[in-house]
């Protein structure tokens, strides 16, 4: 094939169906590779969208935008089903203070290095807000692993099924400052409002959305599939209304998982399991979309930064998990390796780079986000394993 082939087939009018299906296939094929090997998924997926990147072909703006806002609104959807009353209630006080304590504390410390290191405080912020999410599926494979069971695996299951929420919650509360430092005149008392606004309007948005929803599913007969169908409009509606209105959509979507699991349980969990079944190739695209967007020459000058952030978020995860262990009376296990067991970083951290790469797209920081999270996302997943391993085993909670 000459140089004139593949420029028509990289950029013709089939290129984006070219791009989508080589995405997919080589997503699939690195995925099954890098399980073999102990590798996640997600970082196959990112190695495909680099890949299609580096063979030529190119996406429309529109493709990763799109990609992006759909992901992230069934993400968004699928974490609040998680959250029923039994779930939250059985999580109980000493799980709460040791999450809010290594939420903040993680932000806290990554703020501190980064801006100690580059003294740009926009970015260390951002960064600050996206560090404390930590992925879920990563760290329990691990504990599958080792047939691990005890307090600590207990704890750092309930910790990692409620981060995304409060990193969630902390990102929203980050972009609206990191935008505020980029350029947004306003006083502190609106840039409060503004920030109150896009929390709690997102819940009552999305709090209406669930109400009406789980009222359709009580008055209407719905099929699984049917409820396939609400559930994603339903979650995509939030996702544009939220917008339009000027309040966080990923808590919106979120609020209408929670509001729909408490109100219409049923519903709740056959939604879950139906959109569940659809997320694989909905997760290669996404990943493999930020993938194509990661620029070498921003990661040959920002390396370091990459570093700092990880050893900034490793002290605040350590830190943070033994001073709110310390502060709820917790087990001296936890205290010493809760931290440890909970580096993980993927998926939603990921996704709220590649949101806040929207958000700020004007400025300096648009481009940089995403290279610097999806970086550092693959030297966690790589490390992060077995910092897990070693807590178990010194938890002694491993037994295979």
């Amino acid at each position: 094939m000459n140089l004139s082939s593949l420029q028509i087939i990289t950029s013709g009018q089939g290129s984006i169906y070219i791009t989508v299906a080589l995405i997919m296939i080589l997503g699939l094929v690195f995925g099954y590779l890098f399980k073999k090997v102990r590798l996640t998924e997600v970082l196959a997926y990112l190695f495909a969208g680099l890949l299609v990147m580096v063979m030529g072909f190119h996406a429309p703006p529109a493709f990763f935008n799109v990609t992006t806002g759909v992901t992230l609104a069934l993400v968004g959807y699928i974490v609040g089903l998680s959250f029923s009353y039994t779930f939250l209630k059985k999580m109980g006080k000493k799980v709460l203070i040791i999450l809010i304590v290594e939420v903040l504390v993680t932000s806290f410390t990554v703020l501190l290095f980064i801006y100690a290191y580059t003294g740009d405080l926009a970015l260390a912020v951002l960064l600050a807000s996206l560090a404390p999410a930590t992925a879920p599926a990563g760290t329990i494979a691990v504990f599958r692993s080792l047939s691990s069971h005890g307090i600590l695996t207990d704890v750092a299951t309930a910790v990692v099924g409620l981060d995304d929420a409060a990193g969630i919650i902390m990102y929203v509360v980050g972009i609206i400052w990191t935008k505020s430092l980029l350029g947004y005149h306003v006083t502190v008392g609106v840039s409060i409002m503004h920030a109150i606004w896009e929390i709690f309007g997102a819940f009552m948005l999305g709090g209406a959305l669930g109400l009406g929803m789980s009222y359709v599913g009580k008055r209407i007969n719905l099929t699984p599939d049917h409820e396939l169908v609400v559930g994603i409009a339903v979650a995509l509606l939030g996702w544009g209304l939220a917008y339009v209105i000027g309040v966080s959509n990923i808590l919106t979507a979120m609020a209408i998982g929670m509001t729909t699991i408490n109100v219409h349980r049923e519903m709740g969990l056959s939604s879950y399991r139906s959109i569940d079944t659809i997320m694989t190739p909905v997760y290669i695209l996404f990943f493999g979309a930020i993938g194509m967007e990661i620029n070498f020459q921003l990661l040959e000058a920002m390396w370091v930064v990459a570093i700092v952030y990880c050893l900034g978020r490793t002290v605040g995860k350590i830190l943070g998990c033994g001073f709110g262990s310390l502060l709820a009376k917790a087990e001296k296990k936890l205290q010493k390796y809760l931290g440890i067991a909970l580096l993980n970083q993927a998926g939603v951290a990921v996704g709220l780079a590649a949101h806040a790469a929207q958000e700020v797209s004007a400025s300096h920081l648009g481009p940089i986000i995403i290279t610097l999270i999806a970086v550092t996302t693959a030297i966690f997943q790589l490390v992060s394993p077995l910092g897990t391993q070693y807590a178990v085993k010194k938890a002694k909670e491993a037994y295979t």
